[in-house]
């Protein structure tokens, strides 16, 4: 009897330690049935092993507790407690929310966790947004999302203190941008043609979103041009040279046959928003006055438009404005004193007249009118430079001035 309650005494112990092993072995940290906010913003913090803070490992709760149990109170409260070991964190211009209330729990659990630091949640970006909910709802829904966004908060932000509004690394208007858009800061610092809005209060931020957008390139607004239109509806002023730019948003406004990129809306499909070495920030070369040598490298336009317009002297069938077979566009254009796009075509809208002509053009000082009239095969013109001419694709004019 005696050996009998021994072996089941034995058996018995054998059972429980097996028990224990397999609830250990149950549920691993690796395999457990993941949240909806880890499935979104996924596990990286997460390790096969808890992290504990060393106290808790020591089983001394004295050293934060008032009893050897660590029932009763703390010896002190957050954060004089923590900084007891670790270094202070907020002694800086601005502070995080929970650090200033020495809400230290709020992100770290002070015994053991699943997670990287002791933090309470298995990634940076779900246990930002347990308390940012705005934040959270919108990289739910926003469809391009910045990638250091989405990677994690902390790529921008420091969680603890910082001497930059919203603890950003660096200012957050240009500096923090050009950390990593190295390349966009050698371009603009270093191009001819400078764009002003780099230079408006919110800099960066009075295009992009830095941290998402519904629009490419986390633009603030659905398009280029409605974008563009936010400045450039009035009337403004370069710093370096005083020169006044046109405003844009009138002129488009009185004038809608508009040019093809204005209907699409993509003031981007010309210019460099960041700058360029060419006129007007132009994204390609175009001539920067009224005359100049013919050079098709030399023009924007032939990347949408054909460049025999220009280059074929005789022609049927590249363009209607012609004098029978006669290329009027190569009369006017390809010489040595050629006369750029600009001298009779505006890029952005006309209204009285067809091919978006425009009804003046200015040569110097002068801004005279262009007067052209439209006929059925053809038309003429009358500016400045030469008497009225006519051109007429079926049946070529005689013009003895």
């Amino acid at each position: 009897m005696k050996y009998i309650s021994s072996y089941v005494a034995s058996f018995a112990i054998i059972l429980l330690l097996g028990s224990v092993n397999m609830f250990a072995a149950e549920v691993p940290v690796k395999e457990r049935v993941l949240t909806e906010s880890e499935k979104f913003y996924g596990t990286e913090l997460r390790s096969g092993k808890k992290t504990v803070h060393p106290p808790f490992e020591w089983g001394d709760c004295t050293v934060c507790h008032t009893d050897a149990k660590g029932e009763d109170g703390l010896i002190m409260d957050p954060p004089d407690l923590c900084s007891m070991c670790h270094e202070a964190k907020d002694n800086k211009k601005f502070i995080h929310g929970p650090v200033a209330a020495g809400a230290c729990t709020a992100c770290h659990d002070p015994h053991e966790s699943e997670n990287a630091k002791l933090l309470v949640a298995s990634s940076i970006n779900e246990l930002c947004t347990s308390c940012h909910q705005a934040k959270d709802e919108f990289l739910h829904k926003t469809k391009n999302i910045h990638p250091p966004v989405k990677d994690q908060c902390t790529n921008c932000h420091d969680p603890h203190t910082e001497d930059h509004l919203y603890q950003l690394k660096a200012d957050g208007k240009k500096d923090l941008c050009v950390m990593c858009h190295v390349d966009k800061e050698v371009w603009t610092s270093t191009v001819t043609d400078k764009h002003g809005a780099l230079d408006r209060p919110r800099k960066c931020l009075e295009c992009h979103d830095p941290h998402g957008s519904e629009n490419p390139k986390f633009l603030v607004k659905d398009t280029s041009k409605e974008l563009c239109l936010t400045c450039h509806s009035e009337t403004l002023v370069t710093d370096e040279t005083g020169t006044k730019i046109q405003n844009i948003g009138k002129h488009l406004d009185n004038n809608p046959d508009w040019h093809g990129p204005i209907l699409w809306g993509d003031c981007a499909a010309c210019h460099n928003p960041h700058g360029s070495n060419n006129l007007r920030m132009l994204k390609k070369p175009f001539p920067r006055t009224f005359y100049e040598k013919f050079d098709e490298d030399n023009y924007i336009c032939f990347e949408c438009h054909e460049k025999e317009k220009i280059q074929d002297e005789f022609t049927t069938t590249m363009t209607n404005f012609r004098n029978g077979d006669k290329n009027m566009h190569f009369v006017h254009v390809n010489k040595d004193k050629g006369r750029s796009c600009r001298a009779c075509h505006d890029f952005h809208g006309t209204k009285e007249y067809p091919h978006h002509l425009r009804k003046k053009t200015k040569f110097g000082k002068i801004n005279f009118p262009i007067r052209f009239i439209e006929t059925e095969n053809g038309g003429s013109c009358a500016p400045a430079c030469h008497a009225r001419r006519h051109y007429d694709k079926v049946t070529p004019k005689i013009n003895l001035k």
